[in-house]
């Protein structure tokens, strides 16, 4: 199995092996259908970027989602419906300054305040806590690929990252309560986009400087929001405002400054102006809207995602909890897309079917194209066992 984008040079006939699921729930394409250009077509018109396949040149190769199936089925429904409550009840807000929206919440004399939540966000806590569990150690072997349509930047978006912050929180040595609570939070880090207009949020090359600022206003709006209705949980409130905040203190809305560090001295304000759950979030959502599609764009793949977060830990992101991420998956995780560089294949096509086993090894890859694409029947190469061969990422990545 691979994921490819649509716009792939395989994509075209190649069988679906996993179901494509609209943000919705509704099944837009089963499993084994194959992609012909009238599929593709209808895909892409649906706003579908990646999409899973079966194909000779990924065959046997397992790609493991990191949020187990029935857990996300259940969050997908849970704050689906707790999204839609709310959304219904701010909507008289929608074109109210985001000053007046926040005063409103916090004087409890805005619509939120009659909306009854409590049992949904205890059923969201409960499966905050399954989640947690499932996902503390999660194999990253395949990079932690998320499975999630470009539209879904809420509820999708929000669970993908729940998992990655059970996986990144585990990293950093969070305890068990902890990591649930920052599970949870992290479930509810966006829940300040109800306040912002999806037309807003879909086009960011296109914003105006008001529609910038209410973008970035979803961290202040969500924190007002969930200090009203998440009360018994302060952490929650607390992520929501800094997931975007900088270690340089360039980031918003209130430019806090972070010490890379992850163990932190009594005196907190002297090495870190962020929680260290917020900075987990923090890493957990830049990596999640790295390796999923967005609107015009197919998601990278978790080799390519690797670099960019390198490039932003500690300007942007603490680095020491992008390395301790980092050091839960390959450099180059199952399924990578690479060009072969010296020997017979050179310049050849090639997927990666056994990642490295620690850092003196190197990978197994299959090649399954020659250098100007053409199909060929699959060869495996083992970097191990030829010196002299050396893999580069493929520049027409499948991911």
């Amino acid at each position: 199995m691979r994921r490819l984008a649509l716009t792939h040079r395989s994509a075209a006939g190649a069988p679906l092996a996993r179901d494509v699921v609209g943000r919705n729930g509704e099944v837009l394409a089963r499993a084994g259908h194959l992609l012909s250009e009238r599929v593709v077509r209808a895909l892409q018109q649906r706003g579908v970027a990646n999409v899973f396949v079966d194909d000779p040149a990924s065959d046997g190769i397992p790609l493991t989602s990191i949020t187990p199936g029935p857990t996300a089925a259940t969050l997908q429904e849970l704050l689906g419906e707790l999204t839609s409550r709310l959304q219904a009840t701010v909507e008289p807000l929608a074109n109210q300054p985001t000053p007046k929206i926040v005063e409103a919440l916090r004087a409890g004399t805005s619509p939120v305040a009659s909306v009854r939540v409590t049992a949904l966000l205890a059923e969201l806590r409960a499966g905050a806590t399954s989640l947690a569990r499932a996902c503390a150690a999660a194999d990253g072997s395949s990079g932690y690929l998320t499975d999630r349509q470009p539209d879904d930047d809420l509820v999708g978006h929000s669970i993908q990252v729940a998992a990655l912050t059970a996986r990144i929180g585990a990293a950093v040595g969070l305890a068990d309560d902890d990591l649930v609570g920052a599970t949870y939070a992290a479930l509810l880090h966006d829940l300040g986009f109800i306040f912002v207009p999806v037309e807003i949020r879909g086009a960011p090359d296109r914003w105006s400087m008001p529609q910038r600022m209410r973008y970035e206003d979803h961290a202040v709006l969500g924190e007002a929001l969930l200090a009203s209705i998440a009360r018994s949980h302060p952490i929650v409130p607390v992520v929501a405002v800094e997931h975007h905040e900088a270690q340089d203190g360039s980031g918003y809305p209130r430019t806090l400054q972070g010490g890379n560090r992850v163990f932190r001295v009594a005196d907190r304000q002297r090495e870190s102006q962020l929680s260290l759950v917020s900075e987990v979030v923090a890493v957990a959502d830049r990596y999640e809207r790295l390796v999923s599609p967005a609107p015009a764009r197919a998601g990278l793949s978790p080799a390519e995602a690797r670099y960019a977060l390198s490039s932003e830990a500690g300007a942007k992101l603490n680095s020491e909890v992008v390395a301790r991420f980092l050091d839960t998956f390959p450099a180059l995780p199952l399924g990578t897309e690479v060009r072969v560089v010296g020997g017979e294949h050179d310049g050849a096509h090639a997927i990666v079917k056994r990642p490295s086993r620690d850092a003196r090894s190197r990978p197994l890859v299959r090649v399954y194209a020659d250098r100007s694409g053409a199909a060929r029947k699959p060869v495996e190469v083992d970097l191990d066992s030829c010196p002299d061969v050396s893999v580069l990422l493929d520049e027409g990545r499948a991911a």
